[in-house]
């Protein structure tokens, strides 16, 4: 941001905030629709390496 002109340091700024906004309550908080998956495995102790 330092190396950018005024121009392009507005655009960056407005950008996200006005995809922000979409998402915003009532109450001013941010809610985005999202989903996310977290996968944990682990081996068993004394089973045989695959790789």
């Amino acid at each position: 941001m330092e190396r950018a002109d005024a121009i392009a340091r507005a655009r960056a700024r407005r950008t996200p905030t006005g995809h922000l906004r979409d998402h915003e309550a009532a109450d001013g908080t941010v809610r985005p629709r999202s989903s996310s998956w977290l996968v944990v495995a682990d081996r068993p102790a004394g089973s045989p390496d695959r790789s």
